[in-house]
């Protein structure tokens, strides 16, 4: 009897190892991060403020790393230098002198101690700014940050990131600043773009077609991040090969765990099964094709509509906010470019690959004029005011990209006098009805 139970014991450790072995979970990672340095660039420190912190403050809110501050700024051409000074100090932990100098910088063994002590270093650095003065009058600076990634226990820079930003204000200073406020957003997902970065985990429990996953905002999930099921298994030449074999979206997060919803799986998800962060900057873009027939103001009267909305995916599941531009197709193109701008709100309902999206905006309509006999300071004016509602069936067939479908109502009131004629046409009439069309989104 012994025996037996000693026997089954064994098969049970065996069936389990494998599915033991074969799960990643990630850890924070410990990492250190120096200040932007900007010193070949003439760009004033009053401008820079806080953005050292606000730097810093991306490596700590995206969750996943234990964040040390340096007080130094390292040039990209210290680089090679900050490198073997690491390797160095590793290989022998003898006294350093007082101070150490690589560029315009200082350090002391303490230093040195601190550092080693990190996973990864990251040196981030201004690559290019450029300053420019517009036909208006305000400035523009494009700026470009540059953010390596060293492993010191390797001693290699393993992966280097790059973050273009834009700024347009009345000032050098605040175009500047414009453009430096932009980097956070951007620098988050670069970061969860890295291969070293991204967040693996396992399927801890199997609901139906949900999931529970291990990790959670300890880790820096949010509810509508993505994940792919992944398998791996060796072949006969000894490579591993891996394939995706589902998508699911985040739905709720806690401490320590998370609820995904699965979007489609073959075959269906199980206990022990291997996740692997699908990074996205969190912004679904569609352009789309409508055409309204009117019902109340000139029935019968069809108005093509062009144009792309945008949602906001990352933070939300469920109700999400979404804007848009549309060109509405009511005047003639050679005197008036009419635009459309709405924001609004959508109910986002996955039915595995299919989605089910009503939705409700509201928004305003303008126009630039260019025919010859419309003054300079009338060459953009308001015309309408209006929204939509709709409903949207949208099939995902890849994990990027989804077809949709769009039916609803729309209603835009004109607010321009009855001036606004060209060749006898009136340009900005009222116009309403029923509208169909398509689109395609693209997951960002």
């Amino acid at each position: 009897m012994k025996s037996r139970r000693v026997v089954a014991l064994l098969l049970l450790v065996l069936a389990v190892a494998p599915l033991a072995i074969a799960q990643q979970v990630s850890q924070k990672k410990d990492i250190a991060v120096f200040k932007l340095s900007y010193y070949q660039w003439d760009i004033p420190d009053s401008v820079l403020g806080g953005i050292d912190e606000e730097i810093r403050g991306v490596f700590v809110n995206i969750g996943r790393f234990n964040v040390l501050g340096m007080t130094q700024r390292l040039e990209p051409g210290d680089l090679s230098q900050f490198i073997d000074r690491i390797k160095a100090f590793k290989e022998v932990r003898a006294e350093m002198p007082e101070a150490v100098q690589m560029g315009r910088e200082f350090f002391t063994q303490s230093d040195f101690e601190r550092l080693v002590g990190s996973f990864i270093v990251v040196v981030p650095s201004v690559a290019s700014y450029v300053l420019e003065v517009k036909d208006d009058g305000d400035f523009h600076v494009a700026l470009k940050t540059s953010f390596s990634f060293i492993n010191v226990e390797q001693g290699t820079t393993f992966a280097q990131a790059f973050v273009e930003t834009e700024g347009t204000e009345d000032s050098p200073q605040g175009a500047a600043r414009s453009a430096l406020d932009g980097i956070a957003i951007l620098l988050t997902y670069e970061i969860r773009k890295i291969p070293e970065f991204q967040l693996k985990t396992g399927v801890l429990e199997v609901h139906g077609g949900e999931v529970i996953l291990e990790l959670g905002r300890d880790m820096g999930i949010k509810v509508g991040d993505e994940f792919v099921l992944v398998a791996s298994r060796v072949l006969d030449s000894g490579k591993t090969l891996t394939t995706e074999n589902g998508l699911l979206v985040i739905k709720e997060v806690s401490d320590e765990v998370s609820v995904g919803k699965v979007l489609y799986a073959r075959p269906r998800p199980q206990e022990g099964d291997q996740l692997r962060e699908f990074p996205l900057l969190g912004v679904e873009t569609t352009p789309y094709l409508h055409v309204a027939s009117g019902l109340l103001y000139d029935p019968g009267k069809i108005t093509g509509l062009i144009g792309f909305k945008q949602s906001i995916s990352r933070g939300f599941y469920g109700f999400r906010p979404i804007f848009g531009l549309e060109v509405p197709l009511i005047a003639n193109i050679l005197a008036a470019l009419p635009l459309n701008l709405y924001v609004g709100g959508e109910y986002v309902l996955y039915l595995g690959r299919l989605t089910v999206m009503p939705s409700v905006a509201a928004g305003v309509g303008g126009a630039f004029l260019w025919y010859a006999d419309v003054p300079d300071d009338e060459k953009f004016a308001l015309t309408h005011v209006g929204g939509q509602a709709g409903l949207s069936l949208a099939y995902l067939f890849n994990k990027k990209m989804r077809f949709t479908l769009d039916v609803g109502y729309l209603n835009w009131f004109s607010l321009v006098p009855t001036k606004y004629f060209f060749d006898a046409e009136f340009l900005f009439p009222d116009y309403d009805g029923l509208f169909i069309g398509a689109g395609l989104t693209i997951k960002l």
